[in-house]
């Protein structure tokens, strides 16, 4: 059996040089402000499709905001870049939120993608607990060893000895029958759907490891100089993703296939289905994107409780919650 490597994200990301974003194709939704950037965290794939939708149903221009979609992709240091003043928005991940608020780094999450990651562990049809992997090979990548694996361990009494480094390849997986690895719910399950391969799939977040999934991160300056466009780019997007994920995606997914040609349509089919599925968006009649605090202490006590981060106050500072208290969309009923 021969199987492709995955077209997707590493759970975290590594170092980019800044210069490299401009070889990167970018989408533009024009107007008469200022420009406004938005860089994703990968190449344009579902989970961005809202901010595609957006823009091509000229939901920013209504808006009068000038937005440009710079694509992602590996190795990239999205901190680095949005400190740097590459972009005006990052898409990023809530535990990274609250490491640079402790380290203190001026950046700051105005508002969410999703209400939950969408990560997890996918295993072969027999093991119906996670628990039931303990003594199992598990494919992890070196950053998800230095995140999510710690709390595994603490709290399914995992051992170091299990891990075997995750290379973004099915193959693994699909020869030993004893073997687990880490997935995002749209990609690696895809690929085994397609290969034929029988699997199960384990939320990360069902399994009590709570987190908020592609936070949109700013720069406290732009924050303070540029808080009405960003509220305005959170409710515009807000209906993009609602138009994306319930509604007729076809013009996000064109745009989605003319900035990363490698996406399939089919893909992008089963990933919208899959975060439909898992709530992604929130639950019926839920504001899109929005945040709340109770989440970030939930977010934060766990990640204190598998040491990944020290007790310090200066956590707080991580979000905000301004962009999110009004005119968002709502999850259809």
């Amino acid at each position: 059996m021969t199987l492709p490597r995955l077209n997707r994200r590493s759970m975290l990301q590594g170092i980019m040089a800044a210069g490299a974003l401009s070889s990167l194709p970018t989408t533009r939704a024009t107007a008469a402000t200022k420009p406004l950037s938005l860089l994703t965290n990968w190449y344009a794939q579902a989970e961005h499709g809202g901010y595609y939708q957006a823009s091509e149903d000229g939901l920013y221009a209504q808006q009068d905001l000038d937005v440009s979609i710079q694509m992602g992709g590996p190795q990239m240091n999205m901190t680095q870049l949005l400190m740097a003043g590459q972009c005006d928005i990052a898409i990023m991940q809530g535990e990274e939120a609250i490491r640079c608020a402790i380290q203190g780094i001026p950046a700051v999450a105005i508002g969410t993608t999703f209400q939950k990651g969408v990560g997890g562990l996918m295993t072969h049809p027999d093991i119906h607990d996670i628990a039931q992997l303990k003594g199992h090979p598990i494919l992890i990548s070196s950053e998800g060893r230095a995140s999510f694996w710690i709390w595994l361990k603490k709290r399914y009494g995992f051992t170091e000895d299990q891990v075997h480094p995750y290379t973004y390849n099915l193959q693994p997986f699909a020869f030993n029958p004893q073997m687990a690895m880490q997935a995002f719910v749209s990609s690696e399950p895809y690929g085994a759907k397609k290969a034929g391969i029988p699997f199960n799939f384990f939320l990360l977040d069902d399994l009590g490891y709570a987190a908020y999934g592609n936070v949109l991160m700013v720069s406290r300056k732009t924050l303070e100089e540029r808080g009405p466009e960003l509220r305005k780019f959170i409710a515009a997007s807000s209906e993009g993703w609602k138009r994306y994920i319930f509604g007729d995606a076809s013009k996000g997914d064109a745009a989605i296939r003319k900035a990363n040609p490698d996406m399939s349509a089919d893909q992008l089919v089963w990933s919208r289905q899959k975060l439909k599925e898992i709530k992604a968006l929130g639950m019926p009649g839920a504001p899109i994107m929005t945040m709340n605090d109770e989440r970030w202490k939930r977010i934060y006590d766990i990640q204190l409780a598998a040491q990944l981060v020290p007790e310090n106050p200066q956590w707080k500072s991580a979000y905000t919650l301004e962009c999110v208290r009004d005119g968002l969309a709502t999850v259809p009923a």
